[in-house]
């Protein structure tokens, strides 16, 4: 049993759910080679925020890398402040999961325009709504919930982007 497992959270989805997790995490990808952002990078960053903790060995089975690719990518995420580390209670074995809101952890990695947000939002909110056919299905309430998250943070960053342009185009 894993951490996430034991916390009741299975973290492997199912089905159509797992087809728009997939879909999610491509699309990070996606967003992180505008920024020429290491595709490896943007992947355990997205099954992060996707799934809120993970461990090593369930980003090892979501993403199929190599222990080592999971250990380096994690402990330079730690270095920037992007990720922690917990310790799982009662075990040798630990968890990983952001650290700060999604705006900043956006900030840490990489500079994306509010173009790239308003394309973010608009794509979080059609799977959002397309999701909710599978409301039924197992992992659905944990998808949609990430989901919500994510788009509400992309939403804070676009009015503070839009905030800011104001700001600037006034001066």
């Amino acid at each position: 049993m894993n951490s996430n497992q034991a916390q009741g959270h299975d973290f492997r989805f199912k089905g159509k759910i797992k087809d728009y997790e997939k879909t999610l995490i491509k699309f990070f990808i996606d967003i992180g080679k505008n920024k020429d952002a290491p595709s490896k990078v943007q992947e355990i960053l997205g099954y992060l925020m996707i799934h809120n903790k993970l461990t090593q060995s369930n980003l090892k089975e979501l993403t199929g890398y190599s222990t080592g690719t999971i250990s380096s990518t994690l402990s330079n995420l730690i270095k920037l402040g992007v990720v922690k580390k917990e310790r799982i209670a009662m075990s040798n074995k630990y968890q990983y999961l952001l650290t700060g809101n999604l705006p900043q952890i956006i900030e840490r990695t990489s500079e994306v325009s509010s173009e790239h947000f308003t394309i973010i939002s608009k794509f979080l909110d059609d799977k959002l709504n397309e999701l909710d056919e599978f409301r039924n299905k197992e992992g659905y309430i944990n998808l949609h919930t990430q989901i919500n998250v994510l788009l509400g943070g992309f939403n804070k960053v676009l009015k503070i982007a839009y905030s800011m342009s104001e700001t600037f185009s006034e001066e």
